[in-house]
């Protein structure tokens, strides 16, 4: 399908990307930095832009000649943007945070979605994915949007949450892993209910004392307007 690939990007996402494709037999790839579009070699099949999304615009300008092929991994930017600069375009769309952690574990599984701007060409780079990822699926442009918006509230939003709770866990002289057992057990039953209906904890039940209680304790008047905030939103879809 793809025997000469180029990922443009050296950041986390491009360099899983390079480590996952390098493995595959019948193909070869190569990183280049956004930095150096001049050394973009112009008879590869695919070009695989893994940037951050406010620089596509610059990179793009710079690459000498129209692609043949060529895809981003953006969870939020159109597929269109690539259309100026190659004759098929599409997205192939890591559902996962890559972060050095990820990066250094071998065969590390993420699932991956891909858009294409003809149906030919996505069932082309979905045959090619499903080759090497565990995990492919055909998604639309909002879809995908979507799916990133969810991310942000699911997983970006939920760290920054476990970061108070380990500020908490040691200004008091805890063991953060007592935590992991509530956290995992939260997570296996978002796997098989609605989340609203596994939600617990003094909101939900109403128990304004305690509710105060812990607002008092926060020394920090963002974190206890945030709580009330969160507080009122669980007692609202509690409520469904």
């Amino acid at each position: 399908m793809f025997t000469k690939i180029a990922i443009v990007g050296t950041g986390n996402i491009g360099t899983w990307l390079l480590k996952t494709l390098e493995n595959q037999n019948n193909s070869s790839v190569i990183s280049i930095s956004s930095r150096k579009m001049e050394k973009l070699p112009q008879d590869f099949d695919l070009y695989i832009f893994a940037l951050k999304d406010d620089v596509y615009e610059t990179v793009l300008q710079q690459v000498p000649f129209k692609m043949p092929q060529a895809v981003h991994t953006s969870g939020s930017l159109s597929q269109n943007i690539l259309a100026p600069f190659a004759e098929k375009f599409g997205v192939l769309y890591p559902y996962q945070t890559v972060t050095n952690y990820e990066l250094r574990i071998k065969n590390y599984d993420v699932p991956v979605c891909v858009e294409a701007s003809d149906p030919t060409f996505e069932n082309t780079l979905f045959q090619w994915a499903n080759s090497i990822f565990k995990t492919v699926h055909k998604i639309n442009e909002n879809q995908r949007f979507a799916m990133h918006l969810a991310a942000v509230f699911a997983n970006n939003f939920t760290n920054a949450m476990y970061e108070v709770a380990h500020q908490i866990f040691k200004e008091n002289n805890l063991e953060w892993s007592l935590i992991f057992p509530l956290l995992e057990n939260t997570l296996e039953k978002a796997k098989y209910n609605a989340p609203h209906l596994s939600q617990t904890g003094p909101a939900v039940r109403h128990d304004i004392s305690i509710m105060e209680k812990h607002g008092n304790a926060l020394a920090d008047e963002e974190l206890q307007t945030l709580y009330r905030l969160i507080s009122k939103l669980i007692q609202r879809q509690s409520a469904i």
